[in-house]
């Protein structure tokens, strides 16, 4: 292994690690030392490619999400799904529907969280939030353009969209009683499917049958369970 592939594994697995830490306990909780242990590094080299505890969150939640798009970019490539039939692909990975989407959409909310207070994770959490809208504005966009769909403004169905599955998502996340998965699928197939003048998108398991199992690029197995709603 070269010295560039070396420091570019390094780097790899200090972001895994630190963001399996972040949704294990929290950033409240979280610490270079211990992200160091769970990489197996030392706290210099940690300290070596990224000197802040800031440059490492901003990184991780960088990392994570770009990492997480390379399967919705693959399934929104193939041919013969319809529009609904994709934007519910999409919005199903937008839920907590397997163990690696729960690890990553616990540390999304975690930095979800201290965007009101922190201007730099602002412009990170708000550019992935951009990122999300302009995938699904572009389904709408091809559902308005064939008929499927009605005449709507793809932008505003697809905040309101990313925004009601990141409200649900805490709710499944939480443990919330009221709202299990299920719920928050029909919710959101229902509201969504109203705000473009069709059926409800059909999501649930068959949804990503043809387009990969998570917004993840491989299914990863996690102990992080969902928490308890109190």
């Amino acid at each position: 292994m070269t010295v560039t592939a070396a420091a570019t594994d390094t780097r790899q697995r200090i972001l895994e690690a630190t963001a399996q830490c972040i949704a294990e306990t929290g950033v409240s909780e979280v610490r270079m030392a211990g992200i160091a242990r769970a990489a197996g590094v030392s706290t210099a080299l940690l300290h070596y490619h990224f000197e802040t505890k800031e440059q490492l969150f901003e990184a991780a939640l960088r990392h994570s999400y770009e990492s997480s798009t390379i399967l919705d970019q693959e399934a929104l490539r193939r041919d013969g799904l319809a529009p609904a039939e994709r934007l519910a692909a999409y919005l199903e990975r937008c839920l907590p529907t397997d163990t690696t989407l729960t690890r990553d959409l616990l540390l999304w909310q975690e930095f979800a969280a201290m965007s009101p207070r922190q201007p730099a994770m602002a412009g990170v959490t708000a550019d992935l939030f951009q990122g999300d809208v302009e995938r699904v504005s572009a389904i709408i966009r091809d559902g308005v353009d064939d008929g499927s769909f009605a005449s709507v403004d793809p932008v505003i169905v697809a905040r309101t969209a990313i925004a009601l599955c990141d409200g649900l998502c805490t709710r499944v996340l939480s443990g919330d009683p009221r709202v299990p998965l299920d719920e928050a699928r029909r919710t959101v197939a229902v509201a969504v499917g109203t705000l473009l003048g069709a059926e409800p998108l059909p999501l649930g398991p068959r949804s990503t049958s043809r387009t990969g199992s998570s917004r993840g690029a491989a299914p990863r197995t996690t102990s992080v369970p969902p928490q308890k709603f109190t």
